[in-house]
């Protein structure tokens, strides 16, 4: 979620938090407005106080439920670590990403690509999503990339690649071939 979209989120949680609280707060304590118990809490309009409170309940638990989402982190994404002769050599997940992306994008037919790496242990497990050409063979542009990236990212990184998955999201445009007049 981007930032932009983490203060709105957030601040929407603090209006559902405080409406919800403030209902509460109408429904059980002192009534700050007369309109309020006339309207929802009396029974000319049939004691609305259980269903009050139940929905005063809920906005209070979306509105903490957006708080989290607003505020808890990404996730920690472990770096790579690799132990040479000098020292410790950290590559981040993004790095390794960058590189899939590149080595996916020299395969003939692939037109898009967007990858997540999972580290798990001392392999890699790699997720290619990948718009293809539509005259291009799926099986072997998919078995291309697999063994490209298996190849390259352990050579490149220096650990191995246990499991690359491949999903073909969308077939693109053909490819025009400039005119040359």
């Amino acid at each position: 979620m981007r930032i932009y979209d983490r203060v709105v989120v957030f601040i929407s949680s603090l209006a559902m938090l405080g409406t919800g609280l403030l209902f509460l707060v109408m429904a059980f304590g002192p009534n700050p407005t007369r309109l309020f118990t006339d309207v929802f809490l009396t029974a000319p309009f049939g004691s609305l106080r259980p269903a009050t409170i139940g929905g005063a309940a809920v906005a209070v638990a979306l509105g903490l439920y957006l708080m989290w989402l607003a505020t808890r982190g990404r996730g920690r994404r472990r770096p790579i670590i690799r132990g040479t002769s000098l020292g410790e050599v950290r590559i981040a997940q993004a790095a390794v990403e960058a590189l899939v992306r590149r080595a996916v994008r020299e395969v003939p037919g692939t037109q898009d690509v967007d990858t997540v790496v999972d580290t798990s242990g001392e392999e890699l497990e790699i997720y290619v999503s990948v718009t293809v050409s539509p005259d291009i063979s799926i099986p072997s542009v998919a078995e291309q990339i697999q063994t490209k990236l298996a190849r390259y990212i352990g050579d490149t990184v220096g650990v191995d690649v246990s499991k690359v998955s491949v999903n073909v999201r969308n077939i693109g445009h053909e490819q025009k071939t400039p005119r040359v007049v």
